[in-house]
């Protein structure tokens, strides 16, 4: 008994971690993973095996804790085992209610991504049968949405439409296993990333005191909408360029590239400020724009298809194409410098400019994480469910979509391990900067981007970390309304108060990588971010991070 008891006192204090401030500020999807868990707590009772022994916890109990912190006698077994800060924590978790409403929810739950994630999740809480019990987590995560106040994990088990919640404990304890490293050691992180940042600064050049990197440049600019093709999409491609007004010799290029379900709009505000500093600034419009998801979900447009992988890199070589053409026959792009090129992408964006800039495809990497068994393994990072999309174009490989024209890139929050891992990484040779948002639980931060920073080979790389930052951070427009509309709560603090470190850090960037300009360095160092100063957001910089 003295085993069953150290297993379920371990259970109980890994609940208590899921409320963790890294988990108040979940995305949808994630929130579906904390109903989830905890949801192993049931509609009537949760049971699950702990060796030869099967505990009992009666939702009765946990509605007693949630109203006004009343341990009734028979939870009493699992409370005994919790400390009073741990008990305080588990009630706030249980009245934490998510601002997410039926309409959105429902989207989410039959989109195609939406319905892995739960067929993954109901692998963990199961029917009193021992059945994957996603379909009864749909019911009662519609259900208790249906109100139109948000939902709660209470709630959910409320909601849940079998009386017995099944809770599979060893795959509990893998989900459990993942959130210790992506999410509960980030504070460690954080700090060993200052001290190294701190300890660079000195060694790569004089801090300045200031500069005009966040504010507006001294160029007018003007924007104009064009167009270009790609064989492997449909019609004419639209796509806008911010244009820098009487500039002299050749005019440098950044090529933007959006997430999944978003589109032109997402960084004006970047576009229109490096614009100002005399960058010619391209922004892109994938196949997965956010007009082709309202129309899949709306049932009148087929799912994403797995090549837009391969379009996506595509399409940034193809518009250079356009624009190197447009230089010969138009007065307007003359000085257009084709051949001097900058990438920046967000998530599948990020993807993308870093494949058009020599990562490789690893589907060795792929094949040994993308069957089917391993697929369907519960996960905490939701992007191994688009990531393993990649193995359907294994029959095509390989491809070739590195562009030579271009020199750096700079990609946020972009999903890496398994559609390059460490070999495909390895094969870049420009300078690279990766973002990486502490608090993103859509493409978490730890196996995605600092593993894949470790992974870096070229001698010029940067990595930013944010504390509190969400993977919609850097995102203009009101998210709340889009293809996918995310509830207000989920997308962290202010993103206003990011923005001039965006700004500051990818101009400098671009100065140093593009243009040359070596002062830039100075730029590109913790103190100098120091001195932008916010409360919400802690940034740390390295640079050259050892592999250990």
């Amino acid at each position: 008994m003295g085993n069953a008891s150290l297993k379920t006192n371990r259970l109980m204090q890994v609940v208590c971690c899921l409320q963790q401030r890294h988990w108040q500020i979940m995305s949808l999807g994630t929130m579906l993973s904390l109903a989830i868990t905890p949801a192993a707590l049931s509609a009537e009772r949760i049971e699950f095996f702990v060796g030869p022994f099967e505990p009992v916890i009666w939702v009765e109990d946990l509605e007693a804790l949630a109203e006004d912190g009343t341990v009734n006698e028979r939870f009493r077994f699992f409370a005994n085992r919790l400390n009073e800060q741990q008990l305080q924590e588990l009630q706030t978790f249980l009245n934490l209610r998510l601002d997410i409403d039926l309409i959105t929810l429902s989207q989410f739950t039959y989109w195609q991504v939406g319905e892995r994630f739960l067929e993954r999740m109901g692998q963990v809480v199961q029917t009193d049968s021992f059945l994957n019990g996603s379909l009864a987590l749909r019911a009662a995560l519609i259900a208790a949405s249906a109100d139109g106040d948000g939902i709660t994990s209470l709630e959910v088990m409320q909601e849940y439409p079998l009386d017995i919640i099944q809770l599979n404990f060893p795959l509990l304890q893998q989900i459990i296993q993942e959130n210790r490293r992506f999410f509960a050691d980030q504070d460690k992180v954080l700090a060993q990333f200052q001290t190294v940042g701190e300890a660079e600064a000195p060694v790569l050049s004089v801090i300045p005191d200031s500069g005009a990197l966040p504010y507006t440049g001294s160029y007018v600019w003007k924007q104009e909408s064009l167009t270009f093709n790609n064989p492997l999409r449909e019609g004419t491609i639209p796509f806008d360029i911010y244009l820098p007004q009487q500039t002299t010799g050749p005019t440098p290029i950044v090529v933007f590239s959006h997430g999944v379900a978003s589109g032109r709009n997402a960084f004006v505000y970047l576009a229109q400020h490096l614009a100002s500093h005399g960058y010619a600034v391209v922004v892109l419009q994938h196949d997965d724009n956010s007009q082709k998801y309202f129309q899949f979900l709306a049932g009148v447009d087929r799912p994403p298809n797995p090549i837009t992988l391969v379009s996506r890199p595509r399409d940034i070589s193809l518009v250079l194409d356009e624009l190197e053409r447009l230089a010969q026959t138009h007065q307007d792009y003359a000085n257009l410098a084709v051949d001097n090129v900058g990438v920046l992408g967000h998530s599948l964006g990020g993807f993308t400019v870093l494949a058009v800039s020599g990562a490789e495809f690893n589907f060795e990497k792929i094949q040994q994480n993308c069957s089917l068994a391993e697929r369907n393994r519960p996960s905490l990072n939701p992007s191994l469910l688009v990531q393993c999309d990649l193995i359907a174009l294994e029959d095509q490989s390989p491809f070739q979509l590195q562009d030579d024209r271009i020199g750096a890139v700079f990609a946020l929050n972009p999903p890496t391990s398994l559609f390059f891992g460490e070999t495909g990484l390895a094969q870049i040779e420009i300078p690279t900067f990766l973002v990486a948002s502490m608090a993103d639980i859509v493409v978490p931060a730890i196996p995605e981007q600092i593993d894949a920073y470790r992974w870096l080979q070229t001698e010029n790389r940067y990595l930013v970390a944010i504390e509190n930052a969400t993977h919609f951070t850097f995102l203009e427009g009101d998210l709340t309304e889009g293809a996918l509309p995310l509830p207000g709560a989920l997308l962290g603090p202010d993103p206003q108060q990011a923005r001039p470190y965006l700004k500051a850090l990818s101009l400098a960037f671009f100065n140093r990588h593009l243009l040359g300009q070596i002062d830039a360095d100075g730029f590109l160092t913790q103190p100098y971010l120091d001195s932008l100063g916010t409360d919400l957001f802690q940034f740390s910089i390295i640079r050259n991070l050892s592999s250990n």
